[in-house]
């Protein structure tokens, strides 16, 4: 009888020591979980704030895209209407064709440090 009454002893204390394991691990876990739903909170505001920025990045992207198309198209047609600018653009063709400095200030009426300017920028290339 003392024997039963031992063993059921040391099976209470075990079982409350396994009971009081289980107590500590739950509290862990649900520690664990409150600090991860807190993390995925703020990763979530994070991407919030990320998503909202790359939004202002491509609207300012094509505010800039539309800015340059206007410039480009600004810039083509000053070139087309510029008497100075289509001289030199027809000197470049020239030089392109071989034309000599001499032959620019010839046909285009340009300064002759122009002429050399022009030939040296866009003539052939000497080997190095």
């Amino acid at each position: 009888m003392i024997d039963l009454a031992l063993l059921t002893l040391i099976f209470v204390v075990l079982l409350t020591m396994v009971v009081l394991m289980f107590c500590r691990k739950h509290r862990q876990l649900r520690d664990a979980i409150v600090e991860n739903g807190r993390q995925l909170q703020r990763h979530q505001q994070e991407l919030a704030a990320l998503y909202a920025g790359a939004a202002g990045v491509g609207s300012h992207l094509v505010r800039l895209e539309n800015q340059i198309h206007g410039l480009t198209d600004r810039q083509e047609k000053q070139e087309t209407h510029d008497p100075v600018a289509q001289n030199y653009h027809l000197a470049i063709d020239l030089v392109h064709q071989g034309a000599s400095a001499r032959q620019l200030v010839e046909q285009c009426g340009l300064l002759h440090e122009e002429a050399e300017l022009l030939v040296r920028l866009h003539g052939p290339r000497l080997p190095e």
